[in-house]
């Protein structure tokens, strides 16, 4: 079988080396417009469970992934000046750009072919050549906007404004931070990611954005994203204990929602951010790319034929995903909804956040059960037994 996967995030490159790993006979070409270590953003965020799916299936990337990882167990809430720390969480995050590497090691190992500064093809013309096209491109994917009919596709910006920028000040908890502005209201979401750097992403809403003066332009510009960056260093200084703000292509903007009814065209399937996005107030896009890489390969070994493998594949991570986006849009309101709970009191504030207002528990995140996690690492199993029964031979 021939595969072509367009775009070399985390979804993209995960979905190579599964699928490589499953059936090493299948020729896996990657295409990113970008160079290898030219990326946005900062820190990548794994729940436990996200960790587990991976172990099962792929152990040598998993112990590579677990030594980097910064970890923790808290979630810590700041308002006016005091903290609440809530414990019994299990957390882990990997830097955006090691985790890529790691990712690109892999897939070099097991075969697969990434070619790096090279725009894909259209999938249409993949397709004529490809059995199958991935399209991993992406929220902005250029390959589910020219079949927006096709596929589906509703969505559209939505919430506050937010700026995603990093720190050398290190968290030890996933942190909510509110600051109180002449403004108005504040708040960031921080966790860290290697030792001395943090993730930090501020939010603003409309008016308070407008009466700040932000300027709304990209980090790369004069007075743009660099100023915006020092100022709500300056909101947020207690928070950051007097650390700086850093910038990576860091440009003010609103969460884009994505939803399709449908996943695949043809033999064109869309997976990631190009098929369903959630708010980063739950963290969860990487791991949701990476689990769809995981469902998509396993389709493809069971089934073999792409049309039979694109229905399994999108029957397997629907469900999750419409869970995970349900969950996110109840967080992502709470937030944007967060002056009617700052005058609170610390603990009644930081139970409304825990539980955005009792509409939440832990137990909407999925998670990954015992037995499913099982049933991956004998998949792989299988497929390794036959590997080294192969080359015996």
């Amino acid at each position: 079988m021939r595969i072509a996967i367009i775009g070399a995030g985390p979804g993209g490159l995960y979905t190579a080396a599964l699928v490589k790993r499953l059936r090493p006979a299948c020729e896996i070409d990657v295409w990113e417009a970008n160079a290898p270590d030219e990326t946005f953003g900062f820190g990548v965020v794994f729940s436990e469970g996200a960790l587990g799916g991976i172990e099962a299936a792929d152990p040598r990337l998993f112990a590579r992934l677990a030594a980097a990882c910064e970890q923790w167990s808290r979630i810590d809430v700041h308002h006016r000046g005091r903290i609440v720390r809530n414990g019994g969480y299990r957390f882990s995050a990997i830097g955006r750009r090691v985790l890529l590497s790691m990712l690109r090691t892999r897939c070099t190992e097991l075969g697969v072919t990434i070619r790096y500064g090279t725009r894909a093809p259209e999938a249409a013309l993949l397709a004529g050549t490809y059995d199958l096209v991935v399209a991993a491109d992406g929220v902005n994917s250029s390959t589910r906007e020219a079949h927006r009919e096709e596929f589906g596709t509703e969505g559209g910006e939505r919430g506050s404004r937010y700026l995603w920028l990093g720190t050398d000040r290190t968290f030890t908890a996933l942190t909510f931070a509110v600051a109180d502005t002449e403004f108005g209201s504040m708040h960031a979401h921080a966790y860290p990611y290697a030792p001395g750097l943090s993730t930090f992403i501020a939010e603003v809403d409309d008016h308070v954005w407008e009466a700040a003066g932000f300027t709304g332009r990209g980090a790369g510009t004069p007075g743009g994203g660099r100023a915006d960056a020092d100022r709500i260093a300056g909101f947020f200084v207690d928070v950051l204990e007097g650390h700086r703000l850093r910038t990576n292509k860091s440009r003010w903007g609103r969460f884009a929602v994505v939803r399709n009814r449908r996943w695949s065209h043809g033999t064109v399937a869309l997976l990631g951010d190009s098929a369903h996005t959630t708010h980063f107030s739950i963290g969860s896009g990487t791991r949701l790319a990476m689990e769809d890489g995981l469902a998509l390969a396993l389709a493809v070994d069971e089934h073999g034929a792409v049309p039979e493998a694109l229905i399994a594949y999108e029957a397997e991570r629907r469900p999750d995903t419409e869970s995970m986006q349900r969950t996110a849009r109840i967080s992502q309101e709470w937030f944007g909804e967060l002056d009617r709970y700052t005058d609170l009191g610390l603990e009644a504030f930081n139970a409304h956040l825990i539980t955005r207002s009792g509409r939440l528990t832990q137990d909407d995140l999925p998670s990954w059960s015992p037995d499913r996690v099982e049933l991956i690492r004998d998949r792989f199993a299988r497929a390794d037994s036959r590997l080294r029964g192969t080359a015996a031979r």
